[in-house]
């Protein structure tokens, strides 16, 4: 496509406004500042959208944080962008500084990571999540082998290990049908996404 398309596109797509619609999920959550009243904060999944042949818009939104989250996640049906508009809700949320500093609850508990905000997680990080662990149990079983020292049981070891490979071999045929993202692994075992589809993008205003 060449850049007068790229650009005449972008502009069609700045111009599509992301009407909200109907309220078709929420969930709810305490923010508990420093100081003051503890205050409701409110996720809202928005009515699915085509704004054109090949694309549709799921807008979503996250009120009552110091900083408003209004934005939508553009996928090329009204159930990818959907999807991806709950995956996005889940990510910006966990960004917020209030998430990051311990001050969200959740019937009556403090989320402590971003899976127990109960909403999608990307699936590179799933796959990132089970990279890493298993790179450290045979890092351990590496150590066994020098020390002659049992760390873990042998026999749980080998059925989470092959229970893991089961898993990750099943989130890769997932993941081939899915505008997701590639991922690099670094030595440091953290996972840096690289460029995504553009069906499969959340687009903004957000933190």
């Amino acid at each position: 496509m060449s850049k007068e398309r790229l650009a005449s596109a972008g502009q069609r797509r700045q111009r599509t406004p992301a009407v909200f619609g109907n309220v078709i999920a929420s969930r709810s959550y305490i923010w508990i500042p420093p100081v003051g009243r503890p205050r409701p904060v409110a996720l809202e999944i928005g009515t699915p959208a085509r704004i054109s042949e090949a694309e549709w818009i799921c807008p979503f939104r996250v009120s009552g944080l110091p900083k408003a989250i209004e934005t939508a996640a553009h996928g090329s049906d009204a159930v990818q962008a959907l999807e991806l508009a709950l995956v996005g809700a889940a990510a910006l949320l966990s960004r917020s500084p209030q998430f990051r500093a311990g001050q969200i609850e959740m019937w009556n508990k403090p989320v402590k990571n971003a899976a127990e905000l109960f909403l999608p997680l990307p699936m590179n990080s799933l796959q990132g999540a089970l990279e890493n662990l298993r790179g450290y149990l045979e890092r351990q079983q590496k150590k066994e082998r020098k020390t002659k020292r049992d760390w873990f049981d042998p026999e749980w070891r080998r059925a989470l290990l092959s229970m893991m490979r089961e898993i990750s071999g099943d989130l890769a045929t997932l993941a081939a049908h899915l505008p997701i993202r590639h991922q690099t692994v670094h030595a440091t075992g953290t996972t840096m996404g690289g460029k995504r589809r553009r069906s499969g993008r959340a687009r903004g205003r957000g933190p």
